[in-house]
């Protein structure tokens, strides 16, 4: 049912029992009615922003900091509105508060600097709150109250409580104890209040604080917002419809000068809250530090630091594979940048126990300043985005790399806010056959590559991976994910560039003086390439081996940088243990692709290998074959009489 107020509720009589700032915050609260009056918007929008007006007005009149002539300063307080719906009450308050060099700009994130949050899927602005106050927990532990004191505020919607990635990241800052996250929501015209209640409980049970409140009632709304500042607990306040309320057709009053721009409570308040804040940080002993970490500059001499503090974590690595290697130079990186947060899902530590076994692994230790997330993966990307968004952090995580189709919405979300994430996944490759061909990556490779802004390292060896991971936190388009392999029965460590190097996206490992064939490979395939090389050399067919450990920046390197890698003829031959779509790009139209075309089967690493013909044998029989058939090459049969043929297996291996 509609929701609207009466006149004599924004303007009661003396004995109506409102304090004078509780009637200054009803006149607002008028006001703000009146800009929405001129917005054109649909009928069930303007009923929930009727609704929702003097919450949200009693809010920034007098708990919000907020100073308008500097929108963006870092111990303000976030007011988060995740959905185009809400906007016209964020521009209704802008207008109030002032800010005439703001209201010059478009309402657009990335455009207008009150804009806190891109709007995007239901649920992810609640996330992405939940990770700012986290990202507001972690700064106030280092730096203090002093510097960091401050909360955050989301104007949801009812269909933000009812989505998983919601409901996550509900559950997850519960369990981490954001006592400075605060949702304000209301039901829709259409919404079903018994299903708005179930939304409700749900929170309740996460471990929320849900106060009912009478959306026209402003005594028992300011009453309910001073309780949100003594709360321990995250807490959601549900702005509910009255039965009584009415509001006029016609209001002839107009805002009040005194109410609005400079002279607002909202603006004269945060002005001062600002200004002490200023002091304060002047003669705050940790101000470089601080002033480092907000601008996002590496400290003095980080990447000796980093590589000295990595290269003595791997002297006890159980193995050089490249998710030991990317696990170590995370927590050398967390000695040396302490500004690193890292969510950590369990689903990293899941390997099969043939390869535990096999490699000795072990669950990496959790980064100092990180959060175990559990499987919730999804509600832990939406809260990477508010993290990268706070400022003053980097966030990162490490999950497994089956978990990344829950996490593409949010991960989609960070690529077009370009925002400064890490995504470190696990157990990529056929490793997973004993788990079950469901288990095994196919297209996840080629979905991210295909995501603008985000960048896909995957390094072939412990060397090769920490130069991934320096690309990486230099990449500034967007987020960047390092996909990561544990041990398998295939050598790890490469040769010295032949050409190039990894930071540039690609090089070549191996240059003979004409090349004939040029293999093309990223993360362990690599290794095989080298192999299929020296078996090809010894049958008179000279192999180039190329790697590939990131497109998108092998894609922005010079063309003449791209040409001397790749070669300028020559049959290309494309490696890799996942799905060839986008190979093209790389190999042209004559060329090969060595890889899955479709999903495995339940066996061990090196069976779906030769499932697949990725190996070293099935290669050179595929270049042999196709030099011959192209008349590349000529005479009976290269392979020496010691050397017989190998057929790709063609029967499907099962488990017994």
């Amino acid at each position: 049912m509609a929701t609207v107020l009466s006149t004599d509720q924004y303007f009661p009589e003396e004995d109506g029992g409102l304090s004078a700032q509780q009637i200054s915050v009803a006149r607002m609260g008028h006001a703000a009615r009146l800009l929405l009056r001129a917005e054109t918007l649909l009928p069930d929008t303007r009923t929930v922003l009727d609704l929702m007006c003097l919450p949200v007005t009693a809010l920034w009149c007098r708990v919000l900091r907020f100073d308008p002539a500097a929108p963006d300063w870092p111990d303000r307080d976030r007011f988060v509105v995740p959905s185009t719906t809400m906007l016209p009450l964020l521009r209704a308050m802008l207008r109030l508060t002032g800010g005439k060099e703001q209201m010059a700009l478009p309402l657009e994130y990335g455009r207008h600097p009150a804009l806190e949050v891109a709007p995007g899927p239901a649920g992810q602005g609640v996330a992405a709150a939940a990770g700012m106050a986290l990202a507001e927990q972690t700064l106030s532990r280092r730096f203090g109250r002093s510097l960091v004191n401050h909360r955050t505020w989301v104007l949801a919607q009812d269909s933000d409580l009812v989505t998983g990635v919601a409901m996550e990241a509900a559950q997850l800052a519960g369990r981490f104890g954001l006592d400075r996250l605060a949702v304000l929501v209301a039901p829709s015209a259409t919404a079903d209040l018994a299903d708005f209640t179930d939304s409700l409980t749900r929170f309740s049970g996460s471990g929320w604080t849900v106060r009912k409140v009478d959306a026209t009632n402003l005594p028992a709304i300011t009453t309910a917002l001073a309780a949100t500042l003594r709360a321990r607990k995250p807490t959601l306040i549900a702005c509910l419809p009255s039965a009584t309320a009415t509001i006029p057709a016609d209001q002839k009053t107009t805002p009040e000068e005194e109410l609005t721009g400079q002279w607002s409570p909202t603006a004269r308040r945060g002005a001062s809250t600002r200004r002490s804040w200023l002091r304060r940080f002047a003669r705050h002993r940790q101000r470089a530090e601080f002033e480092r970490e907000h601008t996002a500059r590496q400290p003095t001499l980080f990447h000796e630091d980093w590589q000295r503090a990595w290269q003595w974590r791997m002297r006890t690595a159980l193995d050089t594979s490249t998710q030991e290697s990317g696990l170590a130079a995370l927590h050398a990186l967390s000695d040396t940048r302490p500004e690193l947060v890292c969510l950590t899902a369990s689903s990293a530590y899941s390997v099969p126990p043939t390869v535990r076994e096999q490699a000795g692994w072990r669950a990496p230790p959790t980064v100092p300043g990180g959060q175990e997330c559990s499987i919730q993966e999804h509600g832990m990307a939406g809260m990477l985005n508010g993290l990268a968004l706070h400022g003053g952090l980097l966030p990162c995580c490490a999950a497994s790399m089956m978990t990344v189709d829950r996490m593409r919405s949010a991960m989609r979300m960070a690529a077009f806010m370009r925002q400064k994430v890490l995504y470190l996944l696990t157990d990529d490759g056929l490793a997973l056959g004993d788990s079950g061909g469901a288990w095994q990556p196919v297209e996840q490779l080629a979905s991210l590559r295909a995501t603008p802004n985000l960048a896909v390292f995957r390094p072939g060896s412990a060397e090769e991976t920490f130069k991934c991971w320096e690309a990486a936190l230099q990449w500034q388009n967007g987020p960047a994910v390092l996909v990561l392999c544990p041990r398998q029965n295939t050598p790890q460590r490469l040769p010295a560039p032949a050409y190039g190097s990894a930071v540039r996206g690609g090089y070549v490992l191996k240059q003979p003086e004409k090349r004939q064939v040029t293999l093309i490979a990223s993360g362990p395939e690599v290794a095989i390439a080298l192999e299929a090389s020296h078996h090809l050399a010894q049958r008179n067919i000279n192999a180039a081996v190329v790697s590939i450990p990131c497109w998108e920046l092998f894609a922005g390197q010079p063309a003449s940088y791209r040409r001397t890698v790749l070669g300028n003829a020559g049959l290309r031959v494309g490696i890799e243990a996942a799905s060839g779509f986008g190979w093209e790009r790389w190999l042209g139209p004559d060329g090969l692709f060595v890889g899955m075309d479709d999903f495995g089967t339940s066996a061990p690493a090196n069976a779906l290998y030769e499932r697949f013909g990725i190996t070293a044998e099935a290669i050179c029989e595929k270049v042999e074959h196709h030099l011959f058939a192209s008349g590349a090459a000529r005479g009976p049969s290269l392979y020496a009489p010691d050397q017989p043929r190998t057929r790709v297996r063609g029967p499907l291996l099962t488990r017994p």
